[in-house]
């Protein structure tokens, strides 16, 4: 708080404008720099959302400002963004400028900030992350490798859009762990975690100004890609695997070949979403990507496998680890066989295998194969329309027909 007997001088050489706090024996005065106080009242249209000088009685649209008269209260902040306020009276629009001056002063004298640092918001965040978030781990990697070092200090009302910029470019220039250049998709993750921190923020009344990231534009791509395993790799895939000593890893790869589901779909499926009888698995919303309960039938020989883990059972997990525990090894284990069979291939690509010997079959049609592999919408399955060579060959010789 100012005492009668403090001075305060902050010297900028553009225009200075000064405020009287206190008259007392000692003058007390506030020197603040001119970017912080450009301000301005002015009458407001609500019709044509138009300002006008005060004592204006009829706007140019033709609107009677005589009635409902309202007042803009504009304010330019320290980094050259403006503010502002629309209120019912003048004595309204005079007290918010005498609120904006305030907070001008105490962010350029005394270095105030009522908008937070964004680490501060982040340990917020990832807290609640942590419990409501499966990909958090994601997110935590994302703010400890690229955004901490530029953002991590930062006001939040102080980052701009060409400092997010800054960000996305490094990655650009930088590479990956792996020595390769950072694909797109990740730079646009990094985007939309900022984003996804702001709104999270302002969600909450931690913060109340804009979104600086909603103005970053990332280049568009294609980010669609299958790799399905070729035929001779299938079988050189399965052919190891019937005579491998880790049986309960080769029912897991065979389970995601013949089903075409997610690896962590397959690793949390418990005995009690398996019926027997008939024939049909149940993956509980709470490990599939798009977070819905999906029932699904088994093929013959996904019910081979489930009948062999059956015989193999030693807990609640129906591919569980050697001591009946949840699989949490099985990542390295598909790394060890990658390596052994120099296969180049991710263990989602098995997925990609499925859905694409099922398409270009020309006997399952893309609503049947969205619902096998749990796609909420179609343009998901889409991306397999161009593997259906066949039955698009066999489309294209109808005309051979039609025009003899």
């Amino acid at each position: 708080m100012l005492t009668p007997e403090t001075i305060i001088f902050k010297f900028n050489f553009s225009i200075l404008t000064t405020k009287c706090l206190k008259r007392v024996d000692t003058f007390t005065l506030v020197l603040v720099p001119s970017h912080g106080v450009f301000m301005a009242i002015n009458q407001w249209c609500p019709v044509c959302k138009t300002t006008c000088e005060i004592g204006t009685e009829l706007c140019k649209c033709g609107n009677n400002l005589r009635v409902n008269r309202k007042f803009r209260v504009r304010f330019r902040l320290p980094d050259g963004h403006w503010k502002s306020k629309i209120v019912d009276s003048h004595a309204m629009a005079r007290n918010v400028e005498s609120k904006f001056k305030v907070e001008s002063v105490e962010q350029d004298v005394f270095d105030v900030h009522r908008a937070p640092r964004i680490s501060d918001v982040w340990k917020q965040y990832i807290k609640w992350a942590e419990v409501n978030k499966r990909s958090w781990k994601d997110d935590r990697s994302l703010w400890e490798i690229h955004i901490k070092q530029h953002l991590g200090t930062q006001f939040m009302d102080r980052i701009t859009p060409s400092r997010i910029e800054a960000v996305l470019n490094d990655m650009k220039e930088r590479k990956s762990p792996k020595g390769e250049p950072y694909a797109p998709a990740s730079i646009k993750h990094v985007l939309v975690l900022v984003k996804r921190l702001y709104n999270w923020t302002i969600k909450r009344d931690l913060y109340h100004g804009p979104n600086p990231a909603e103005k970053v534009e990332v280049q568009r791509f294609d980010n669609q890609v299958t790799n399905p395993l070729k035929r001779k790799d299938v079988e050189r895939l399965l052919s190891y695997i019937d005579t491998w000593d880790n049986e309960r890893a080769a029912m897991v790869i065979r389970f995601a070949l013949f089903s075409g589901r997610r690896r962590g779909e397959i690793l949390h499926l418990k005995w009690k979403n398996v019926n027997l009888e008939t024939g049909y698995v149940t993956f509980p919303g709470m490990h599939t990507k798009n977070k819905r309960t999906q029932a699904v039938p088994l093929n013959q020989n996904c019910m081979v496998i489930i009948k062999r883990c059956e015989e193999m059972k030693i807990g609640e997990w129906v591919f569980p680890s050697s001591t009946g525990a949840f699989y949490t090894t099985f990542k390295n284990t598909w790394k060890g066989l990658q390596k052994k069979l120099d296969l180049d291939y991710r263990f989602h690509d098995l997925r990609h295998t499925f859905a694409s010997y099922l398409a270009s079959s020309g006997q399952v049609d893309l609503l049947i194969l969205k619902e096998l592999l749990g796609h909420r919408e179609t343009k998901m399955t889409q991306r397999y329309a161009h593997l259906i060579n066949g039955a698009l060959r066999r489309g294209a010789d109808v005309a051979d027909e039609v025009f003899k």
